[in-house]
């Protein structure tokens, strides 16, 4: 894994989404996006959490044993919330939207519009007392998601705008719900 080029991935994303996008549209396959994107930048929010956790409660190995169930459910959580987007995102395409479905694209389309989501894991980790600014700041996921709409996806410009709330709306709630439901799920765990 190089990280060296997922950080430039990430900061092109956020710099310039179109550009990044028409460099995402001509890589490989589902499996470079899956080992050189996605796998990697969801290690990197569980250690994130793994960290932050064990900088907020006294150490020892309770702390240590919460901590890990935190990493655990935090990895678990972005794993089915992207798979959870991607089915959505693909129904919304070829069903609702009438765009050409083509599902390595959309499942592109899902792991690399969750980049906000992703940072703001990390940083919410490491960083709890920034929740307000992460509500604020994952409304950049509107733009990336409106060029990854238009040059990956080629979605029409007539249903760009309504494909793009759409998406968008589910790239920001699907994770929240599931880390809602997981958090839930683990309380019996820590």
């Amino acid at each position: 894994m190089d990280y060296r080029k997922l950080l430039n991935t990430v900061l092109l994303l956020l710099s310039q989404p179109a550009k990044a996008w028409r460099s995402i549209s001509v890589c490989e396959g589902k499996a470079h996006m899956f080992n050189d994107y996605l796998y990697p930048i969801i290690m990197l929010c569980s250690l994130a959490t793994l960290i932050g956790t064990l900088f907020t409660h006294d150490f020892g190995f309770e702390s240590f044993y919460f901590a890990a169930v935190k990493m655990g459910v935090q990895f678990a959580t972005l794993f089915f919330a992207y798979h959870l987007l991607a089915f959505f995102i693909a129904k919304i395409s070829s069903t609702y939207m009438k765009v050409e479905y083509d599902r390595q694209h959309t499942d592109k389309l899902t792991a690399y519009s969750m980049v906000v989501i992703f940072l703001l894991e990390i940083l919410l980790a490491l960083f709890p007392n920034f929740r307000i600014i992460g509500w604020i700041l994952q409304f950049y996921t509107v733009k990336i998601v409106w060029d990854g709409a238009a040059v990956l996806m080629r979605v029409p410009e007539e249903r760009r705008f309504t494909y793009t709330m759409a998406v968008s709306l589910l790239v920001m709630v699907i994770p929240f719900l599931m880390g809602t439901l997981m958090s839930g799920l683990s309380t019996n765990l820590g």
